[in-house]
């Protein structure tokens, strides 16, 4: 390969980076798709021999996922009958657009959430970890920002590439004190700790949907029976009480319950604990939505009854159809509404204020027919899939679920949960009344500081008592560490491209050299400015660890004294591609003619933050602080590379099948 065809160690990290990030993402969102569904392959079609539709994510699942202890031992029929066939009845609900919407929707949020994780996963899959001569019996002053991040560093060294994993077993079966481990142990143990807070932080304050989902966490809390658990938790025979948690949460009250004790048939029908606490907590959202919905109705500038009546008829519309309006709405520059109505017999022509209440109203029923669609295909769903799964899993969970039993007082673990969650959203959830201070990022690690030691007493009981037990993680977790091993001697700190992109640096090189030298030209310009905003970027991440470390040595009681939109960001890279994701989400025009607006809009984020009974949340604005750090135009990368790479992740997927690594 001639050298103008190789890639410089920072562009080939540009390059992983941006192919990583687009494809995690593209392959998390087509999954609510049915018919990508139909084409993932194994576990969900074990015959399936065509290529797959989600190879980076087959590539974890077989990496990660499917060698976990206990569900390692689910039979087939698990992943093609309950967990195939329920993702199947959940994309064909066909559940609401964050653009429809105007606003972004929890679904969206979660799945942005959960991609930009994944994707530094996949990047220490794919790549692997690079080495680096390891640093015994370093000492590391927690109190110190750049001692806490080199010890991040070193410590998954030596996890990877040494036998920490072992010591800590050994040490945490010995003690449940966190002080009792080596320093680089601590430290990291604040480092992760720090990024654990940042992402609870973002998610329930900084972003404009926080308040909803932690609203409806504490719905879910409320309603959830811990007396019962415990009580169920005390019984001192295992299988007594496996039986007694199954019957608990999974027994299905109706007629067929009572027959079935004098011999008569079991029927699917009717709904157990967990399905009445989720049926519950939408229903009561249902009733708030409906009333919102009828105040638009009775205002005097609300659109016709014919009109609401044709935006009705939209929600139940086809997938298909829905994209056809959908995208006439972004080529016309017109929002959903004023499409939809168009295209009905209603009379089109609006107001302003009637055309805001429109775009209301539709928002409203849409938010209405998902909640349905999720109590229809998780509580009333013929067969019951939901209840099919979870007894499978505790089927092939027994073993483990005994162990723990006979280890661990489950009933005091479930206590100390209960507590952790009690604070977490006496501390997350903002008094709509008044202008409260906002918590923290340095309020969220002292919540974490305090419950953090239940956690370590759990881990302590579970490997000194529980032998087999702390085998199996043990197992587990070195197949897991495994997977991050560089198998490229080269892949090194101390050579030139041992901080590109690993042991796939050689596959981005012979996709480059698939280009002419033009295509190179714009490719080599976009890496370049990628390089400098992940550069910037990490210097970003580094200054708010700088500032949280000092300032969550102070002790605090309750919510901070200081506003969090004063922060500038939380630290951790992931957090701002996250934010990236959710601000490029496009969004229905506002107005009936107007261009398509994004996430970022600040109203599409008014919009965000209005909880199911219309009133609007606190809107954290921190965000606006990163602005400076607008992720640079790559699409011309994606569009020239993107296909070859997920070639090459077909690739591996195949070498996998065929009993490779």
């Amino acid at each position: 390969m001639s050298s103008e065809c190789h890639l410089s160690s920072e562009q080939a990290h540009s390059l992983f980076d941006i192919l990583t990030s687009h494809t995690t993402l593209t392959e998390i969102e087509s999954l609510k798709l049915s018919k990508n569904i139909a084409t993932f392959g194994p576990p969900l079609q074990p015959f399936y021999k065509d290529a797959t539709s989600s190879p980076l994510i087959r590539i974890l699942l077989q990496s990660f996922v499917l060698d976990l202890p206990g569900l390692r031992d689910v039979t087939p029929h698990f992943w093609t009958d309950s967990v195939y066939k329920l993702a199947t009845a959940l994309d064909d609900a066909n559940l609401s657009e964050s653009y429809d919407k105007g606003s972004v929707g929890i679904r969206r949020t979660l799945s942005t959430a959960t991609a930009s994780i994944v994707e530094s996963v996949a990047r220490g899959r794919l790549g692997g970890y690079p080495r680096q001569a390891p640093k015994q019996d370093a000492t590391y002053d927690r109190a110190n920002p750049d001692d806490i991040i080199r010890a991040w560093d070193d410590f998954l060294q030596r996890i990877i590439y040494g036998d920490l994993l072992d010591k800590m077993f050994v040490k945490a079966a010995q003690t449940d004190k966190l002080a009792d481990h080596e320093s680089v142990v601590q430290a990291a143990h604040q480092y992760a700790l720090i990024i654990l807070a940042s992402l609870l932080h973002h998610n329930l304050i900084v972003s404009p949907r926080g308040q909803s989902m932690i609203s409806l966490l504490n719905r879910v809390h409320r309603l959830a029976p811990y007396f019962l658990i415990k009580q169920t938790l005390r019984v001192g025979n295992a299988a007594t009480m496996l039986n007694g948690m199954v019957q608990l949460l999974l027994a299905k009250m109706n007629l067929s319950t009572v027959t079935s004790w004098f011999g008569g048939q079991v029927s699917d029908n009717g709904m157990n604990l967990l399905q009445q606490i989720i049926s519950q907590v939408l229903s009561a959202e249902i009733n708030e939505l409906r009333k919102r919905a009828k105040t638009i109705e009775q205002l005097h500038d609300s659109p016709r009854k014919s009109q609401l009546d044709s935006l009705r008829k939209y929600i139940s519309k086809t997938a298909e159809e829905q994209k056809r309006l959908r995208a006439s709405s972004r080529s016309q520059s017109r929002s959903i509404a004023s499409v939809v109505l168009e295209e009905s017999t209603s009379p089109p022509a609006l107001s302003d204020s009637s055309h805001k209440l429109a775009l209301e109203f539709l928002s409203i029923q849409l938010a209405i027919r998902d909640r349905e669609k999720l109590i229809e295909v998780l509580c009333h769903h013929q067969p019951d899939l939901m209840t099919t799964s979870i007894r499978e899993l505790v089927k092939v969970y027994d073993p483990i679920i005994r162990a723990l039993h006979n280890a661990v007082d489950l009933a005091a673990g479930v206590t100390d949960a209960q507590n952790f969650l009690d604070d977490l959203i006496n501390l997350s959830l903002l008094d709509k009344n008044k202008a409260a201070k906002l918590p923290t990022v340095q309020d969220f690690v002292h919540l974490l500081q305090k419950h953090q030691g239940s956690s370590h007493v759990f881990i302590h009981q579970g490997l000194k008592n529980g032998k087999e037990l702390s085998q199996w993680y043990r197992e587990y977790a070195s197949h897991a560490i495994e997977q991050y091993k560089s198998q490229n001697s080269n892949n090194n700190r101390s050579t030139p491209d041992g901080t590109a992109a690993g042991d796939f640096t050689p596959r981005l090189n012979n996709l480059i050299a698939t280009l002419s030298e033009d295509e190179r030209r714009v490719v080599y310009s976009e890496l370049d400015r990628h390089t400098t905003f992940l550069n910037n970027l990490a210097q970003r991440s580094k200054s708010q660890m700088d500032k949280i470390v000092r300032s969550s040595l102070a002790p605090t009681s309750g919510k901070s004294n200081n506003n969090s939109k004063e922060d500038g960001g939380n630290p951790g890279m992931f957090l701002y591609k996250w934010q990236h994701y959710i601000d490029s989400t496009i969004i229905t025009p506002g107005p009936q003619n107007g261009a398509p607006r994004k996430g970022k809009s600040d109203s599409v984020k008014e919009a965000t933050a209005v909880d199911v009974e219309g009133r609007r949340t606190y809107l954290e604005q921190s965000s606006k602080n990163n602005d400076d750090l607008e992720p640079p135009d790559v699409s011309n990368v994606v569009r020239l590379l993107g296909p070859g790479f997920r070639a090459e992740l077909q690739k591996l997927v195949d070498v996998r099948k065929g009993g490779g690594s």
